[in-house]
């Protein structure tokens, strides 16, 4: 005797088993395009977090050199300056250019301040700013931050 089912069993047990099949992989392919999603997110978020972490790091060398040229100003030293920070020196992942001017010749004597950084990579943030030299510079108390 044999163990075989009649055909018409065996075709409704193979069509279960394609249709488990099917359903598996309707599941797997969903559940790659969660993944997906979710690691494009998360490197959406990453990017945007470096990009600001850089933001606030020009943002600080921008204050600094302002306090700076103000300093070398009312100290009558010369203003025309360029400085490389590498980057051991601060703490993102570049290094900074900041670029000391003089201004237009106009009534006023301002001092052109530019900080480029991270130097190294694919986008390098510059800001400038201006400023107009104090006469006699006031000491102000530090700032905290958070």
């Amino acid at each position: 005797m044999t163990d075989r089912l009649p055909s018409s069993a065996s075709r409704r047990l193979a069509s279960r088993h394609g249709s488990a099949m099917v359903l598996v992989l309707a599941c797997m392919a969903v559940a790659a395009a969660i993944a997906a999603t979710m690691l494009r997110a998360a490197t959406s978020a990453h990017r945007g977090l470096r990009t600001e972490r850089d933001l606030r790091q020009v943002e600080c060398l921008l204050e600094a050199a302002v306090r700076m040229a103000q300093a070398r100003a009312a100290a009558a030293e010369a203003i025309d300056k360029e400085i490389l920070l590498p980057a051991d020196d601060l703490a993102g992942s570049g290094s900074a250019r900041i670029t000391f001017a003089r201004g237009p010749a106009t009534s006023q004597p301002s001092i052109r301040i530019v900080v480029e950084y991270p130097l190294e990579g694919p986008l390098t943030i510059r800001r400038s700013r201006s400023v107009i030299p104090a006469s006699n510079p006031s000491v102000t108390p530090e700032e905290s931050r958070p």
